[in-house]
Parts: C-alpha cells; sequence; structure tokens
C-alpha cells in the first residue's frame, strides 16, 4: 500500500512538473519578450555612442549645406557686380583642359 502511494506521489509530482513546464514556459517567453521591448530603446553604450555619433555628423553636414550656399551666394552676388561694372565674366572662366 505504501508503495502505491508512493508511486501516486511520483506520478503527481511528474504531471506537476510537466503541466508547470508546458505553461510556465509560454508565460515565461511572453514576459521576457516584454522586456526586451520595453529595453530595447535603450541599447548598449555603443548603439547610444554611434546614435550620438551620426546625429553629430547630420549636424555638421547640415551647417557645410549652409556654407556652401554662402559661397554660391558671394559667387553670384560678384559675378553680378562684374557684369554690372561691365566686365565680360566668360573671359574668367576657365578654359577647357585646365583645373580650377
Amino acid at each position: 500500500m505504501i508503495a502505491f502511494e508512493m508511486a501516486f506521489l511520483m506520478v503527481l509530482g511528474v504531471i506537476a512538473v510537466v503541466t508547470i513546464a508546458a505553461v510556465g514556459r509560454p508565460m515565461a517567453e511572453a514576459y521576457a519578450e516584454k522586456v526586451r521591448f520595453k529595453y530595447k530603446e535603450l541599447g548598449s553604450e555603443s548603439e547610444i555612442l554611434l546614435k550620438e555619433r551620426v546625429a553629430a555628423l547630420e549636424q555638421e553636414l547640415a551647417d557645410l549645406k549652409r556654407q556652401v550656399t554662402g559661397f554660391q551666394d558671394t559667387a553670384d552676388f560678384a559675378v553680378k557686380l562684374l557684369e554690372k561694372s561691365g566686365v565680360d565674366v566668360r573671359l574668367l572662366e576657365p578654359k577647357e583642359g585646365t583645373k580650377g
């Protein structure tokens, strides 16, 4: 009789472990996914540094574009001023085969 009770308790224990594993695993995976999604934005330290570096480079590119636009405006103004004063601007253009 004691052997039967021991076997019954063993079977109940195995059933409990299998049930916990079957039900607990999906719950644990769902919780892990939730935590992973929640902290995904934080990222590692190197990712944060790379994001900051990209932002700085984007800002520098925007500044350089503004400078180039300023140079173009200045060159256009100079050409118009020279044209107004009677200078033939075509003479100032570089000839073919020369750099500049």
